[in-house]
């Protein structure tokens, strides 16, 4: 009989993500493996233009209400998750994979399974210092995490985190990879300085997690104003409008906003590394690419960047995601600024001895043999 897997996107936020791409790439590739594969996803509207490349696929797509409205709303509140965990019920699968934005928030779907007797193991793609369960979330995270058939985590230190946040073991626990969008033999050429030495911020406009506003801190200082430094913030997010007023409050001419784009390679073309100054990650696929591309980055001491990043040899590490420590690491970036080629050549050294080449296709042979 033919295996059934389920993936089910937790993701709440938005409708498509970096966090999406290793579920659904996996999804796809079981499809054609001839695995029967189940999705449910919030119901967006639109639909995420890959959840309907998902569902032409093959892969039997289930949405759940999409709370706009509030007739939506107050189904929810009604009903809550326990309507929709009755797809399991119906799709029946040998094993459920939970695509989690952070490493708590699929613990409704975990516990769904463990009524049902269903093997799942959930993905963490983050986990944030700054936030603790509390006592009664912690026991419930505990008693799923330890019952998964595995548990996959983007960064060995994101599993730690977790491990202390539940105070109980993961042994289960494995780290994966995500899937990223530079080729793996990615050699962008070198752009010269050219009298300003170019750096670029990729990530979500979205300071509670990315930290922009600790760069703006450091940048309003007078001698970073005055130096030939540009820094270029590629993403969007729900703080676009707050960091381009703030721009402009405190002048930062030498701050600049790029939008959002896919061709990451084009970035790194005419950039010469990376600034990223998050609070809390997994492991940064915008540091992975940069890396890939042969170029520094100047990153927080955060969840997986110390994983693949030696201070002063493959990038810069700030102690904390503090504007005293981004300032110290920017400025011996500075101070060093005619290595920034050659250290980003050991960063492209670095990185794929890390990440493998195919990411989803190692992360697809770990869920067949969870299917055995």
């Amino acid at each position: 009989m033919t295996k059934r897997i389920a993936f089910i996107a937790n993701n709440r936020a938005a409708p498509w993500g970096g966090s999406e791409e290793l579920w659904a790439q996996a999804a796809l590739r079981m499809v054609k493996l001839g695995y029967q594969v189940g999705v449910s996803v919030k119901g967006w509207q639109p639909a995420a233009q890959k959840v309907t490349a998902l569902s032409k696929a093959g892969c039997r797509v289930t949405y759940r209400w999409y709370d706009k409205t509030l007739f939506h709303r107050l189904q929810n509140r009604f009903y809550k998750e326990k309507h929709h965990h009755r797809w399991l019920d119906r799709f029946k699968p040998d094993l459920t994979i939970i695509s989690q934005a952070s490493n708590i928030d699929g613990i409704d779907w975990m516990e769904a399974c463990l009524e049902r007797g269903i093997p799942f193991a959930p993905i963490a793609q983050a986990a944030a210092p700054n936030y603790w369960p509390p006592d009664p979330m912690a026991e419930r995270l505990a008693a799923a995490y330890g019952q998964a058939i595995a548990s996959f985590f983007v960064s060995q230190r994101n599993i730690d985190l977790t491990v202390k946040q539940i105070a109980a073991n993961l042994p289960n626990a494995q780290v994966v990879r995500n899937p990223f969008k530079v080729s793996y033999d990615a050699r962008p050429p070198w752009p010269e300085p050219q009298g300003t030495f170019k750096l670029a911020c990729v990530g979500r406009l979205e300071p509670f997690s990315k930290g922009q506003d600790v760069l703006f801190e450091v940048l309003r200082a007078d001698k970073w104003k005055q130096r030939s430094l540009q820094v270029t913030l590629y993403g969007k997010g729900s703080s676009q409008a707050t960091l381009a007023k703030l721009k402009t409050l405190w002048d930062l001419e030498q701050i600049k906003f790029g939008a959002y784009v896919d061709d990451i390679e084009g970035i790194w073309a005419s950039h010469h590394g990376l600034i990223l100054p998050s609070r809390y990650e997994g492991l940064p696929l915008a540091v992975v690419e940069a890396m890939l591309c042969g170029r520094l980055c100047i990153v927080t001491d955060v969840a997986g960047n110390t994983e693949l990043i030696e201070d002063h040899v493959h990038g810069f590490v700030a102690a904390a995601p503090q504007p005293a420590c981004l300032d110290d690491a920017l400025e011996r970036a500075w101070q060093q600024r005619e290595q920034w080629y050659d250290i980003g050549q050991a960063a492209a050294v670095q990185v794929r001895k890390a990440v493998p080449r195919d990411a989803v296709g190692n992360f697809v042979s770990k869920l067949e043999g969870l299917l055995k």
